[in-house]
């Protein structure tokens, strides 16, 4: 029953992102599919001649069916993604991560890996949500590749991180997860680069670093940062940075050129970083403050009862978890906005006149 289970939960996504947006349409992918593109349209999948389930992102960014607007919704697999190019505007939703530790996340035990992806033009506006890039051996891999204006990167975990084309404006890098790695965000190596003007980086989990020097962040708010231990972990020019938590032990920062201007209500283990800037605290036993023996992203959840677990510059939890607006906090496994069904189960048996009797256990991602 696994596969018409699977098949189930796909379809209270879709319906639900047909009832949102009565014009764009959901396509699945599914890495395990039998389309080709001439005789076979995914039906190991459920896929049809005008429904395929392409086998391959690229095969769907390619197809003329699937125009701007329109979302792909890329299904847990055992077998890798090939890389993409994205050259529409494009939603691409994937499954999440961790999905064997946290609880009431999906029915399956798959996400969807993919070495890379890269935004080229004609994919402005497009958002990358719930994907887990991955280092596959190749050294592109673990990488989101952002050549045009207003891409958001949301709720994926990243092996390495983000590398940005010349000269672009308003990149949206939203509650990731970062494994450890070299670092969060790159450059593209050419010597005539020019930073992004409106990088946001907000409610992310970092176990590498931040290291941009010289160049700007227009935000960065409400990150953990658990980095490399005793090193400079941060480095960058940002006009908010507040409500952060620099976990690591003797982790350092460079903001603003050292000047700390725009830092504020941040939580830090060395007692030497931000001092004398407005809200800030020294918790010297961060394993006071988190969580423990929870799952690889649940672990930077912070205690309620702890003593340091004070309230930011809005009044809310600091951390990847806070933040007035629910919305943009970290959600576990990187699930995105919409219906999850965790359970489906059924007998197997068809009752007279009713058919089959399914039950479903579901929940709304914020």
């Amino acid at each position: 029953m696994k596969p018409t289970l699977f098949y189930f939960s796909t379809a209270l996504t879709i319906l639900f992102l047909v009832s949102n947006n009565a014009y764009a349409k959901i396509w699945r992918v599914n890495s395990q599919s039998n389309f080709n593109n001439t005789s076979n349209w995914g039906e190991n999948y459920g896929g049809t001649p005008s429904y395929p389930v392409f086998k391959q992102i690229n095969e769907a960014v390619a197809s003329a069916s699937v125009v701007a607007g329109d979302t792909l919704h890329i299904e847990g697999s055992v077998i890798t993604y090939n890389d993409a190019i994205i050259t529409k505007r494009l939603v691409i939703i994937g499954p999440g991560y961790f999905l064997t530790e946290n609880t009431n996340v999906s029915n399956t035990t798959y996400d969807a890996k993919i070495g890379w992806i890269q935004f080229n033009p004609g994919s402005e506006y497009s958002q990358l949500i719930g994907m887990n890039i991955i280092n596959d051996g190749n050294t592109a891999d673990g990488k989101v590749y952002v050549t045009v204006n207003d891409i958001t990167v949301k709720r994926c975990r990243m092996e390495r991180g983000v590398q940005f084309g010349t000269l672009l404006t308003d990149v949206y890098i939203l509650q990731n997860y970062f494994a450890a790695g070299t670092n969060t965000i790159y450059t593209n190596g050419n010597t005539a680069f020019v930073s992004p003007s409106n990088i946001y980086f907000n409610n992310n989990i970092c176990l590498t670093t931040l290291l941009w020097a010289n160049k700007n962040i227009l935000e960065c708010n409400n990150n953990v940062f658990a980095g490399p231990a005793n090193v400079l972990n941060l480095d960058f020019n940002t006009g908010s940075f507040k409500n952060n938590i620099l976990k690591s032990a003797g982790i350092t920062a460079n903001i603003n050129g050292g000047a700390n201007n725009n830092v504020q209500y941040n939580t830090v283990s060395n007692s030497g970083v931000f001092v004398g800037t407005t809200g800030n605290v020294w918790e010297p036993n961060m394993t006071a403050l988190f969580v423990t023996n929870s799952t690889s992203d649940g672990n930077y959840k912070l205690q309620a009862a702890a003593t340091n677990n004070v309230a930011g510059s809005d009044g809310a939890e600091r951390g990847a978890f806070g933040g007035a607006s629910v919305i943009k906090r970290y959600t576990l496994s990187g699930l995105a906005a919409i219906p999850v069904a965790y359970d489906v189960t059924t007998n197997g048996v068809s009752q007279p006149g009713t058919g089959l009797l399914v039950s479903v256990k579901a929940r709304t991602i914020n």
